[in-house]
C-alpha cells in the first residue's frame, strides 16, 4: 500500500498542491482500491450482515493500525485538497455507507431503520479513524471495535444483538 509514501509524506508536511493533483487522484485511486480490496476479501467468507461487518470492522482496524500514513491520508490530509478530497471522502463514505444499509435484508422491517443509518456508522468509524490519526494517546482502533460494533449492530438489530458485541465469548 506505501507505493505512494513520498506524496503522502508530502502532503501531510507541506499540504496540498494544485500542481500534484495528478498525485493526489492516484494515491486516491491506487488506496482506496487497495481498501476495498482488502475488505471484499475480509467478508467474503460471511453470508451473514452481522459477522460481515464484524470481519470489515476488524480489517479496517487492522488496516488503520498497519498502514498509518495511508489512513491519515484518506481520512485527514485529504481534506488539504479542498473539494477535490471532500468530494472523494463522500464517494468511498456513500460506496461503505450502501454496503452496510444491506443490514436492512436481514431485519423484519427494513422502513423502521432510517436510511441515513448507514452513514451515520460510517461517520463513526471515520471520526475514530481521524481522532486515531491526528490526536496523540487516541486509543488503538481493535481497541475500540467492540463499542463501535455494539453501535452498529444495535442501529439495526436493537439493543440486545448490541450487547452480545460488548460480551466477550465464553
Amino acid at each position: 500500500m506505501s507505493e505512494h509514501s513520498d506524496y503522502l509524506r508530502e502532503l501531510a508536511e507541506g499540504g496540498f498542491r494544485e500542481s500534484d493533483a495528478a498525485r493526489f487522484d492516484a494515491a486516491w485511486t491506487h488506496l482506496q482500491a487497495a481498501y476495498e480490496e482488502r475488505l471484499a476479501a475480509a467478508v467474503a467468507p460471511f453470508d451473514e450482515w452481522r459477522s460481515r461487518f464484524r470481519a470489515g470492522a476488524a480489517e479496517t482496524a487492522r488496516l488503520v493500525e498497519a498502514y498509518r500514513a495511508e489512513a491519515r491520508f484518506l481520512t485527514v490530509d485529504s481534506l488539504a485538497a479542498g473539494v477535490r478530497g471532500r468530494r472523494r471522502q463522500q464517494a468511498l463514505a456513500a460506496n461503505l455507507a450502501e454496503q452496510i444499509d444491506a443490514a436492512r435484508r436481514e431485519i423484519a422491517d427494513p422502513g423502521a431503520v432510517p436510511k441515513i443509518t448507514s452513514a451515520w456508522i460510517v461517520a463513526l468509524f471515520v471520526n475514530r479513524v481521524y481522532r486515531r490519526c491526528t490526536v496523540p494517546g487516541e486509543p488503538d482502533l481493535p481497541a475500540q471495535l467492540p463499542e463501535l460494533t455494539f453501535l452498529a449492530i444495535s442501529a439495526y438489530f436493537g439493543t440486545e444483538a448490541g450487547l452480545e458485541e460488548l460480551i466477550p465469548p465464553p
